[in-house]
């Protein structure tokens, strides 16, 4: 099983408060807020880690421009290289 599939296995089986704490911890490695795609209405919402948690809901409607291969939580699962724009096209699992 590759790291990814390991992470989202691990999300998964946490309870609610568990699995927001940890994927609390994983947006310190995120670059969502500082994409071209990502605009104020995300970040009111406090959207990110869209690889893990899937497009935005309603606030990202265009891809302006991608940051996902370069983010160092996609290369530390080492995913964002044939899927991305994960914003608006859905989390890795989605896409695969």
């Amino acid at each position: 099983m590759d790291a990814f599939k390991k992470l989202i296995d691990k999300l998964n089986h946490l309870d609610g408060e568990k699995r927001l704490k940890t994927l609390e911890e994983l947006e310190g490695d995120c670059v969502c807020p500082i994409c071209p795609s990502y605009n104020d209405c995300a970040k009111e919402k406090d959207e990110n880690v869209f690889c893990i948690t899937g497009k935005s809901e309603g606030c990202i409607n265009m891809e302006l421009g991608c940051l996902c291969p370069t983010c160092p939580l996609a290369q530390k699962y080492q995913i964002g290289m044939m899927n991305n724009f994960y914003c608006h096209r859905g989390s890795e699992t989605e896409q695969k």
